[in-house]
């Protein structure tokens, strides 16, 4: 599945809205705010991603005589 088709958490609509709406309104303690809740949930997405990967990819050796 393509990063595109992946539906956002209901906190992460959440606070993409809450970001929009303080860059309409000029608030840039509302934009930072949400900025930082977008940061969390999108680095306690990826530390999920991790944790649930089987095994690691086997690299090749070098070939012999290069």
């Amino acid at each position: 599945m393509s990063r595109a088709e992946e539906d956002l958490s209901p906190e992460h609509a959440r606070a993409l809205i809450k970001q929009a709406i303080g860059i309409i309104n000029g608030d840039p303690w509302l934009v930072a705010e949400a900025t930082a809740e977008i940061a969390a949930i999108q680095s306690a997405r990826l530390a999920e991603k991790k944790t649930r990967v089987g095994r690691r990819r086997r690299t090749r050796p070098p070939p012999r005589g290069a």
